[in-house]
């Protein structure tokens, strides 16, 4: 009897650890473990031991962050099991993107992750930012996080992509932004799976002339050798080092033009008119990033030590995927019911977040009445839903050299905004 009690009750504290990251209230520690205890007693009648703060921060630092990465995959590979998911002309399309995030600035936090100096012109405010690099790879078509690691920001993105790769196959179609291309990642990807990433004007001479908006030629197929300071490290590891890569301009309706590469050549698979549609669809991933940091607060951490961010950041990647897994379907069921109407419609994530947030006891631990549980959080889904203005998705994008003044005016807006709410 006493081994099932010790059992059950490192379960409910598991459950605990779980249900105060995944709400991150702004109340206290203690009060949110008081609160925690009468939720257990109000769907058990069980007693439940009180535990301090000080107890709670010693627990979790036995709780490896692994676990949470396990629950996230364990989500995305449920997800894909049936072999129902949404795809472009057969390919998953996925997209590879890294985002800057802003860690606790603590000595625990810095023995893991670079600290930055920010210098300010009166000495006394010049100090220490902590920041990290997470880099996501994501199925925009059904809002999955494939894989999504947190690192030292020296880690550059395109070693990371390389760590991507282990998770897709000649199945997947790859979106990259244009920090990525280089000839050394080509020639990876290539090996394992197919890439669409959009290239800068530098990144290759022979392809300079598609970015004259009038150019005859809009897609083409050239062969590209590979630069002499790779060629070497390249024929270590057995991958080509001349290959053909088919170039693709894209011109926007603002004008821009943007030339995009990839290795599937055959233009019976994928048209020139397809990729303006394709490449916009990469989108999604900026989509997940502003959702994880603004609607789920990624930056907003439970804990002050190099764990406890691990902890939050892939318990956020779970959440993500949990919710789509819950929103799939109906999402579907809307974009069908509502496919006449001016605008489609699709979940509200707001409450289907909060929903999951204030069923966490009932979703992750106990097993009574879990799909009238499941059944009733999908119907407010049902009818709390939001629709899609496709000319959103238009929004000029704000470029980090020229427009500089807005990016910061508008960042002071949010800090503005931000701090009126926690207010």
């Amino acid at each position: 009897m006493k081994d099932r009690d010790f059992t059950r009750n490192r379960k409910l504290n598991f459950i605990t650890m779980v249900n105060i990251m995944i709400k991150k209230s702004s109340k206290s520690l203690q009060n949110t473990l008081n609160e925690s205890k009468e939720k257990i007693y109000e769907l058990y009648a069980s007693a439940y031991e009180t535990v301090t703060a000080g107890a709670y921060t010693r627990a979790r630092t036995k709780l490896k962050h692994e676990a949470f990465i396990e629950l996230s995959e364990l989500v995305r590979d449920g997800f894909y099991e049936d072999g129902e998911y949404q795809t472009y002309k057969g390919y998953r399309l996925l997209a590879v993107d890294g985002s800057i995030v802003t860690l606790p600035n603590t000595d625990n936090v810095k023995k893991e992750f670079t600290a930055t100096k920010v210098k300010n012109q009166i000495p006394e405010f010049s100090k220490d930012v902590v920041l990290a690099r997470a880099s996501t790879l994501y199925d925009v078509l059904n809002n999955i996080v494939i894989d999504a690691s947190i690192n030292d920001k020296s880690i550059g993105e395109r070693k990371l992509a390389q760590q991507h790769l282990q998770y897709s196959d000649k199945n997947d179609l790859v979106v990259y932004d244009r920090g990525y291309p280089s000839y050394g990642l080509f020639a990876e990807i290539n090996e394992k799976s197919n890439y669409l990433m959009r290239i800068r004007k530098n990144s290759f001479n022979k392809v300079k002339f598609l970015f004259d908006k009038h150019s005859k030629i809009k897609d083409t197929i050239l062969e590209i050798k590979a630069p002499k300071k790779v060629k070497d490290e390249l024929g270590k590891n057995n991958l080509p080092t001349i290959m053909k890569i088919r170039f693709v301009q894209v011109i926007l309706s603002t004008g821009e033009v943007e030339v995009l590469a990839t290795n599937i050549l055959d233009d019976e698979i994928l048209q020139t008119l397809d990729f303006k549609e394709l490449y916009a669809l990469r989108w999604g991933i900026e989509t997940f990033y502003h959702i994880i940091k603004n609607r789920l607060l990624l930056e907003n951490f439970t804990g002050y030590t190099a764990l406890s961010v691990k902890q939050d950041f892939y318990i956020t990647m779970f959440l993500s995927n949990y919710e789509s897994l819950l929103s799939y379907d109906l999402n579907i069921e809307l974009k069908e019911k509502t496919k006449d109407n001016m605008y489609t419609q699709k979940v509200n994530k707001s409450i289907s977040f909060n929903s999951i947030k204030q069923k966490s006891f009932e979703l992750f631990y106990s097993n009574k009445h879990i799909d009238k549980i499941l059944q009733n959080m999908q119907t407010l889904f049902m009818t709390n839903t939001v629709i899609i203005r496709p000319d959103k998705l238009s929004k000029k994008r704000l470029d980090k050299e020229k427009d500089k003044s807005t990016i910061y005016v508008n960042s002071a807006n949010f800090y503005k905004r931000k701090k009126k709410a926690i207010a």
